[in-house]
């Protein structure tokens, strides 16, 4: 236990020690401040303005755009740098909200209002997948990148909890117009860390033979082309289908089998929110231990018991225990499974299939809203908690054959893995297939003035120097030094001759090494990379190259 909460400590200085990651934390930790405090500012100013219906209309008015927006704007964090796209997306909402509270100042109309929260939740669906394909390109290891999706969950679910319980006591003691401005001051705290955040350095606004249409269809063509990621989005989009059910069965609850009205409804939303931020803390413990599958099995099967027991047993502290545990499993399944995506993704279109699963969550849950109201009306409130703890177990259970295929393995050494992903050949490729490499260079330590390859010998390795520094000599004229981070070896590979230059070590010399059929399957298998290692190989040829290949 008390070794689990040290790997969690640490887990967590490491995401915060990281620049780019605690901007993005701290960032995120704002916009989710401002997004739950608007949309209990809303709420309370659509039902004083129409009543219960005005709500569930502005919510859909919310929701329906946003589906079809999802998989347009995702698009613009892959063709463009995703912390624009962040900078971007936080200045229009800023924007928006500044604009909703002048709107209710001036007596603007409801119209207006409505109308600048359907365009601030249709611009809010490019934000979360450019956030999420930024994370493991901030992350120097792939568990970094795990600890981070699970800070920032919780750090939604704590927002969540300052958000709407403060700005309904703000609301009480003001006015909606002063929470939807205090929202907007949020963003704007948001903005200056996003300004602050480093430079998203892949390469971006290439051209492209596709049409704009295909490019934007793009993330669902790989999602429907790939069988893992087809059914991590499955799974994440029955886990929505829960939350949408969930979303109703918690105000059904607390009203009609609790009798605790609508403070009740208050309660349990609390209790569910912290379970989500105690789930990140579990999260980075399991996920420490490289248990992905695992970990999103269980809590997905975890997920029926409470729902199961404050069916079968209804009482307020059951109830609190139920929630909090749903919260827990709901948020514990949502940040392994996002973390398995972000493995299995290309980079190239990772925002892009993040949008997908964006459509995928806001459409389950709609659904789920839409079929809980049937699940009462058919089974009563008690049977409806029951059937819905029972779908997502069902769903977990029969993904579990495919699921096993997905498991990460064991930690990989972090400063390989840095180098790996710095060439731009491997850049583009998705961090579970870098990580997979990263564990079969093969290490070679090199003392001084010692020859590694020589010219015209076959070529069944290539090279990347973690320390160290070697020269390249052709044909007997010196061409070019390399040191740290530099690679070599490529064009022996890639077009079957032999070496064509020698390269001696200058200094005692650390290298990474990675045989042949390794590499050409890894490059060869995803055309950006191979395209980047044709291009390298072509250049380095050329007799004008400071750094050829070998």
């Amino acid at each position: 236990m008390a070794h689990s909460a040290t790997t969690v400590r640490e887990s967590i200085r490491a995401v915060m020690a990281n620049r780019g990651l605690r901007l993005l934390v701290l960032s995120t930790g704002a916009t989710s401040v401002g997004k739950w405090g608007f949309g209990v500012a809303l709420s309370v100013y659509a039902y004083r303005t129409g009543g219960a219906t005005l709500v569930g209309v502005v919510l859909l008015l919310q929701a329906f755009p946003s589906v079809i927006a999802a998989p347009i704007l995702a698009w613009l964090g892959d063709r463009h740098s995703r912390e624009r796209v962040l900078l971007l997306t936080n200045a229009v909402r800023t924007a928006l909200l500044a604009g909703a509270a002048a709107a209710m100042w001036t007596h603007a109309g409801a119209a207006v209002v409505f109308a600048l929260a359907v365009v601030y939740s249709m611009v809010s669906t490019a934000n979360q997948p450019a956030r999420a394909a930024l994370i493991p390109a901030l992350s120097r290891v792939p568990s970094e990148a795990s600890s981070a999706n699970a800070v920032l969950s919780s750090l939604d679910n704590v927002g969540f909890l300052i958000g709407a319980g403060v700005g309904g006591v703000m609301i009480a003691a003001t006015s909606t117009q002063a929470v939807v401005a205090a929202c907007a001051v949020a963003y704007l705290f948001s903005l200056w860390m996003i300004a602050a955040l480093p430079h998203d350095a892949r390469r971006t606004g290439r051209r492209t033979k596709l049409g704009l249409g295909r490019e934007i269809a793009s993330g669902f063509h790989t999602v429907s082309g790939q069988p893992q990621l087809r059914l991590l989005v499955l799974l994440l989009a029955s886990l929505s289908v829960t939350g949408g059910i969930a979303n109703v069965l918690v105000v059904v609850t607390a009203i009609s089998i609790l009798h605790a009205g609508a403070a009740g409804v208050g309660y349990l939303s609390a209790a569910y929110a912290a379970g989500g931020v105690l789930a990140g803390v579990v999260t980075i413990a399991l996920l420490e231990r490289s248990v992905h599958v695992a970990t999103v099995l269980v809590g997905a099967c975890a997920l029926c018991l409470p729902l199961i027991i404050a069916g079968i047993a209804p009482a307020p502290a059951t109830a609190l225990v139920a929630w909090a545990a749903v919260g827990l499993c709901y948020a514990l399944v949502r940040g392994t499974a996002l973390t398995l995506l972000q493995r299995l993704t290309e980079d190239r279109v990772l925002s892009r299939v993040l949008g997908v699963l964006e459509t995928a969550f806001v459409a389950g849950i709609g659904i789920g809203a839409i079929v809980a109201p049937a699940l009462v009306a058919s089974l009563g409130t008690k049977g409806a908690l029951i059937a819905s703890g029972v779908f997502l177990p069902f769903v977990a259970v029969l993904s579990r054959p495919s699921l096993r295929n997905l498991e990460a393995g064991a930690p990989v050494p972090g400063e390989s893995f840095q180098l790996l992903r710095a060439n731009p050949i491997f850049a583009p490729m998705p961090i579970g297939v870098t990580e997979s490499l990263t564990r079969a260079l093969r290490e070679i330590t090199v003392p001084a003035d010692t020859t590694v390859i020589r010219q015209g010998d076959p070529g069944d390795l290539w090279f990347l120097i973690a320390e160290g520094e070697v020269e390249v000599v052709k044909d007997g004229v010196f061409q070019a030094r390399l040191g740290k981070g530099d690679a070599f070896g490529e064009i022996a590979l890639l077009r079957d001759v032999p070496r064509t230059a020698t390269v001696r070590t200058l200094a005692p010399s650390h290298l990474l090494a990675l045989d042949r059929d390794r590499f050409l399957a890894a490059v060869t298998g995803l055309a950006e990379s191979h395209e980047a290692a044709q291009e390298i190989a072509t250049n380095h040829l050329n007799s004008g190259s400071p750094r050829p290949a070998l």
